[in-house]
Parts: C-alpha cells; structure tokens; sequence
C-alpha cells in the first residue's frame, strides 16, 4: 500500500486494537487496522480494496478517536486522502481527524488589493478571524488575521469553485463579474506541527489574487469572520516580517504576495535569495519505514 500520512506511535495500538469494531455495510467485523511489528499502521486487506473501503475505516478510526477523547467532535466536511496532489484520491476523512492522520491539507487563499498609481497594490484587505464558531465552539488562532479568503477544499469541490464558494461564505463576495477577474497566482507548500511538535502533516497553499475597486467593501457573512480592514502594503510588510497578528501559516502567504508584486524585492531584502529559496524548498516525504501508514 501507499504511505498517505503519520499517527503517533502512542495512538498507533488504540487504533490497531484498542476499539470494538462496529458492523459495515456488508455485516463485516474484523478491525479496520492493523499494527506491524514495525509499529506501522495498515489498513486490514479487507478495507484496503476500494475508496469506498478505505474510507469506511477511517470513519471508524474518527469515531474511536472520538471515544478516547482525542477529537473532540467531527467537522461534517470530507477531506480526500492521496498519496500526492493530483493523484487518485484512495479515502476521504472527516476535515477535524486529518490532521492526527498527517493528511496533506489543501487551502484556497484570495487577496483582494487595492491598487495605487503605480499599478502596484497599496492596500490589501484582511480577515480577522471570529473567537468562536458560529456554532460556539473556539476558532483555531482566534483574532488572528488572515487574507480576505482563506478555506479548505472539501471533496467534491475543485479548487476555483472552493474559492468562489469561501469568498461568498466568509466575505460576502458574491458578484459573478468581480469573481470572474480572480487570477491564479500559484501554489505554496508548508509543513506545520501542532504546538507540541507533534501532528506533523503538509500544507498546500493555492493563491489566487483578485484587484477590487476603492468602494469595495467585504462583509463578515457566515460569522467565522470578527472583521476586514484594509491594511496598507507597510503595515502589512511589517507584520509579516515581524509582527505576531497574523495566523503564523499566513505569514508565507503574504510574504509570497509581497514577492510577487514587486512589493519585497532584492534591492530592499538582502536575505532575498534565501527567503525564495526556503518558500520553495522540497517538502520532507512521508515513506512507510519511518511513518505510520493510515
């Protein structure tokens, strides 16, 4: 099988034999995983035959995660599992139980900007993010500031639709023509832990940039949103090189913003030719010998 993702080596026995297995579709019990000796994580062969298998293990697996307490509840949006971008999605999982797995997370970011004379953005608009979801329970890095649209690509979704769908959700942006202009602006890959160090998992980061008119105004739609402010290109380089507002995994996004709109060049940053080079650096891989298959 493929390595798709990591668990830690503490969680490994819980879900190789530490719940009761519940009946499939086809009245099957036999556990969804299975522990190797080499601490390795595998799904059971009868799950590992189809997406519709594989993924009936992984709700499994978030529903024990549940039962032990190391999730506290499910997100309701599916996440797909491949072993690379663009690859044959094998499973899907619930979007709160990726993580724990080291799924690779895939998000859409939109910058609106404001442009200047000089054709160069002079303003960008920013989203701080609400201290609670609109259902109550606490937002990741309340109050921090993210760019106008930052969201996940739930299965079933392509990426420009997902855009589309979290620019009307989170900002209020729902004119056809104005979300006609966006333009794609590449892709940003990350590795992120959670503040223990631990939950190791890779992040990709699709940007697109869309240029809006002086009399734009984004609106705080469905509440994961506390505010926009249009932040000016300074205020905005500073914080990205040295403030602590923004939501630590945005910092690459806007700093890849700056760069690409001639707003952070090689005449002003002496540590240019090291700044790209670590923006694009290969991404440490997932292999079986190391990392515990999910």
């Amino acid at each position: 099988g493929e390595c798709v993702g990591q668990v830690e080596k503490r969680l490994v026995p819980v879900l190789g034999a530490g719940f009761e297995s519940k009946p499939t579709k086809n009245g099957e019990t036999c556990r969804p995983f299975v522990e190797s000796p080499e601490n390795v994580l595998r799904l059971a062969e009868d799950y590992d035959t189809c997406n519709e298998r594989r993924s009936v293990a992984m709700d499994m697996a978030v529903e024990c995660l549940i039962k032990v307490g190391e999730l506290k509840r499910r997100h309701g949006e599916l996440y797909n599992i491949s072993e690379s971008w663009g690859s044959q999605t094998l499973a899907v999982v619930d979007r709160n139980a990726a993580p724990i797995f080291g799924v690779t997370s895939v998000g859409v970011h939109l910058n609106c900007y404001v442009k200047g004379g000089d054709q160069r953005p002079v303003g960008v608009w920013m989203a701080q993010r609400a201290e609670l979801k609109p259902n109550g329970s606490p937002t990741a890095w309340p109050l921090r500031w993210d760019p106008t649209v930052a969201g996940g690509v739930p299965t079933g979704l392509e990426l420009q639709e997902a855009v589309v769908k979290e620019a009307s959700e989170e900002a209020g942006i729902e004119d056809p023509l104005l979300l006609g202009q966006m333009r794609s602006a590449g892709v940003l890959s990350q590795m992120t832990a959670d503040p223990s160090g631990q939950k190791l998992k890779q992040s990709l980061y699709f940007c697109w940039d869309l240029e809006v008119g002086g009399d734009f105004r984004p609106n705080a739609a469905d509440g994961e949103v506390a505010q926009f402010a249009l932040w000016t290109i300074s205020e905005l380089e500073d914080e990205v090189r040295r403030g602590e507002r923004l939501r630590p995994a945005m910092v690459l996004v806007l700093c890849d913003f700056l760069i690409r709109n001639g707003l952070i060049t090689p005449d002003s940053e002496p540590a240019y030719p090291e700044i790209i080079s670590a923006m694009h650096r290969d991404r440490l891989k997932l292999t079986a010998d190391v990392k515990s298959n999910a």
